[in-house]
């Protein structure tokens, strides 16, 4: 295994950042640590990378104990949200800085900076500055920057999370494929949960300090630990203190099996091609349920504010419910 984490803690002052977290980073493998702000996933990153220190536990990497050992002798790539540049130096020149400072061959640290901007889609600005690159640019730079020292683990701190939305996705995308071809263990961390499912061969779900569940990303989504995990992967709605996926939910305009739970549609969203449906359960507490579906759908069914509809939930909490109500 590449990271063992084994009872590692963490306080800042009277705040417990980390409580007693176990955790097996498989080689080879692409990692998200996610969770909300505050939860503890960046504190961990920081500790594996020898920018903190544990209280409690040890940190191994590659079968070498690494608790003690300052960042520089851990081997680790690290990759900051905002790309920590050297301003004043051509892009060539920092992807070559970290071979530079290890004293490596002048023409072994050409080839080196060669192949890795031709990696990452760079090679024709060599000679710019930073300043003078796009943001996906730069975030493309500051990754060939770490991957040069040839690292065991390259971590990434929110790597994406200071640029737009289109650059996001297509940086995702990019880390997908760069990381398909490099093979090198990366760790990155994420409060992004389309980031994570869409990048990621294992999520860790971390809250209040604590590793909630660990599993690939279809695993979290379809069978969640908790409601927590249920929550923050993805939109839910609440049934008679059941949480359900929105998209889990059968509507029809006529009574549907038996059990189902006769609503009205108050309102009604067009996001793209889904349209998101605030429906009215007609009982005595009127709960609002959300329901999702495809343009096509709500089409063919005729479905639009006002009128009366037919509710029946299909899962409840990652798994089949055996009623409508998911009790």
């Amino acid at each position: 295994m590449s990271i063992e984490i084994k009872g590692v803690g963490k306080k800042f002052g009277d705040f417990v950042a980390l409580d007693d977290v176990n955790l097996t980073i498989p080689t080879g493998q692409l990692t998200a640590l996610l969770g909300p702000s505050g939860g503890g996933k960046s504190t961990l990153l920081r500790i594996i990378a020898g920018l903190e220190n544990a209280d409690t536990g040890s940190v191994t990497i590659e079968g070498v104990e690494a608790t003690h050992l300052p960042a520089q002798k851990r081997n680790v790539g690290f990759v900051f949200q905002h790309y920590a540049a050297f301003k004043h130096m051509s892009v060539a020149k920092n992807v070559a800085f970290g071979l530079e400072i290890r004293k490596r061959p002048k023409a072994e640290v050409k080839e080196k900076v060669e192949e890795l901007l031709g990696l990452v889609h760079l090679s024709q600005f060599a000679d710019r500055l930073p300043s003078q690159l796009s943001g996906g640019q730069r975030q493309r730079m500051a990754l060939a920057r770490a991957l040069a020292i040839e690292p065991t683990v390259l971590l990434l701190d929110e790597p994406f999370g200071a640029l737009d939305a289109k650059v996001r996705k297509e940086l995702r995308d990019w880390l997908r494929r760069l990381h398909d071809e490099v093979h090198v263990t990366t760790v990155f961390v994420t409060h992004d949960q389309e980031e994570a499912l869409e990048v990621a061969d294992e999520i860790v779900v971390i809250n209040d300090g604590r590793i909630e569940q660990v599993g690939s990303p279809s695993e979290l989504y379809d069978s969640p630990a908790n409601d927590f995990v249920m929550s923050f992967l993805g939109p839910t709605t609440m049934i008679d203190g059941v949480l359900h996926r929105p998209h889990d939910i059968d509507i029809v305009t006529h009574p549907g099996v038996p059990g189902s739970l006769p609503a009205r549609i108050v309102r009604e969203l067009r996001v793209g091609f889904e349209v998101r449906l605030t429906v009215e359960l007609l009982d005595a507490a009127h709960e609002e349920i959300q329901v999702t579906v495809t343009r096509a759908h709500q089409r063919s069914q005729g479905l639009r504010e006002g009128i009366d509809v037919w509710l029946t939930p299909t899962h409840a909490n990652g798994k089949v419910s055996e009623s409508p109500l998911g009790v």
